[in-house]
């Protein structure tokens, strides 16, 4: 038996430097996770890539099969149907929902070549485990074409409740496509009733009890199991004699009493705008600690070439220089604004600095930032912040919940961060971090494929 992963993204990537070409591991929980189950089993990992490892000669610890996308299909299945369509309207964002017809036709060829690409090297004990809602019609193709072995699909960004998701056109044929699997995982459990509230409306002969869907004389299981992370590996990392340094460096750079930090890929979802003005209404409610409070958003880029981002880029970078301009004194600013990626590292010593992190994602499937810091601080210090529409906030429940939209949600929850006793705080911190580390990545592994047996 071999696992069989078909994910847009790729486990490894291509490095090219001036004198070489290397292989490196992608970052993420979840390739850190099945790279050993990979290797163990001689697993297949099926993804996207414009540069393949044959056409640089380059060997992989296993088998991975690259699928070339043309630049119609990278336009109309990943950045038309998947950016401006699924992902909008499963975020709850409909008003940014955009119809073009030729994205479906395109969605579905790129998800008949990863199926293809399936069908080709599928033997009759192999596990296929498809990732994601790029590929959501890929267990359907499979089943068509007579595939009898067990078949795991996880999404990883929420599903939305039925009055959302009714907007989508495509709804039955994506239902339709998951539905082709022995087993569904989501990260919640409101994610689940929404799915299954769907599937019942749009299906209304099957048969469902609890979390079992009969479809077509076939059990398909409908699970929450929410992702984690490696937490031994980031434990290790924060303890290291690097991030000690790197970690007095960054205090010692922006002599604040109080460090606040925010760490987002510069997505729509994310917050962002909503998160600064919480940030203003404290200083405005709160003058005393001006000058006291110097916030660190790092912001990811993403989705570079797509001009709604560029237009959110513009809108973020205008809220940021407004309030800073509004309250800066002496050569200090409120936000300290960082647009780039930052090595692994150098975020646990930017997690291990903050007294306190801030998630205001308006909505987020799970959002692991949140895993990360609790992971990074290992003397039990720090304090979440966390949105009430992210996945984690239905799985953790912390009491700093805060409503994104209400900046005087995040304002109060700012002012709590520094009100709280030092016991509360610590208490707060290590029953977290006593769930995530019990709760890693690699027990959520094990669990789905135990459950896809």
């Amino acid at each position: 038996m071999k696992l069989i992963v078909a994910a847009n993204r790729a486990p490894y990537q291509i490095k090219e430097r001036k004198d070489s070409v290397t292989v490196e591991k992608s970052s993420g929980g979840l390739v850190a996770a099945l790279d050993p189950i990979m290797r163990d089993c001689g697993g297949t990992w099926i993804c996207s890539g414009n540069k393949t490892f044959e056409d640089y000669n380059l060997e992989t610890p296993y088998k991975i099969k690259q699928i070339k996308l043309t630049k119609n299909e990278n336009k109309h299945y990943y950045e038309g149907f998947c950016n401006t369509q699924l992902w909008p309207v499963f975020h709850y964002f409909p008003t940014r929902y955009k119809l073009h017809l030729n994205d479906w036709d395109y969605y579905r060829q790129v998800n008949q070549k990863f199926a293809n690409q399936i069908l080709d090297i599928l033997e009759p004990d192999d596990k296929i485990w498809i990732h994601d809602y790029q590929l959501m019609l890929v267990p359907k193709m499979l089943r068509d074409k007579g595939v009898t072995n067990k078949i795991g699909f996880f999404l990883h960004i929420p599903f939305p409740n039925l009055e959302i998701y009714k907007i989508f056109p495509k709804r039955k044929e994506i239902l339709e496509g998951i539905l082709g699997c022995d087993l569904i995982g989501v990260h919640t459990e409101s994610y689940k009733k929404h799915l299954l509230e769907s599937v019942s409306t749009f299906f209304p002969d099957l048969e469902i009890n609890d979390e079992i869907i009969n479809y077509k004389e076939r059990d398909v299981k409908v699970k929450s199991m929410p992702i984690s992370i490696d937490f031994e590996q980031i434990d290790t990392m924060a303890r290291t004699d690097y991030v000690n340094s790197k970690t007095e460096e960054i205090k010692h750079y922006f002599k604040s009493e109080i460090i606040g930090l925010g760490v987002d890929r510069l997505d729509y979802t994310k917050g962002l705008v909503e998160k600064f003005e919480g940030i203003e209404a404290f200083l405005e409610k709160h003058p005393e600690y001006i000058k006291k409070l110097t916030f660190i958003q790092i912001a990811v880029p993403t989705r570079t070439n797509v001009p709604e981002y560029i237009n959110i880029k513009r809108e973020v970078e205008e809220t940021v220089g407004r309030i800073n301009g509004k309250f800066s004194r002496d050569g200090w600013s409120p936000i300290s604004y960082i647009y780039n990626n930052v090595k692994f590292n150098d975020l646990i010593s930017y997690y291990r600095s903050a007294d306190f992190i801030l998630v205001s994602a308006l909505r987020d499937g799970l959002n692991l930032v949140a895993k990360e810091y609790i992971a990074s601080k290992v003397n039990d210090s720090g304090m979440l912040i966390l949105s009430e529409f992210t996945g984690v906030a239905e799985e953790l429940a912390p009491k700093s919940l805060i409503n994104p939209y209400d900046s005087n949600s995040v304002s109060n929850a700012i002012l709590k961060t520094f009100t709280a006793s030092e016991e509360e705080k610590t208490k707060l911190m290590s029953d977290a971090r006593d769930y995530v580390k019990n709760n890693n990545i690699y027990v959520w592994v094990d669990k789905f494929l135990e459950l896809l047996e």
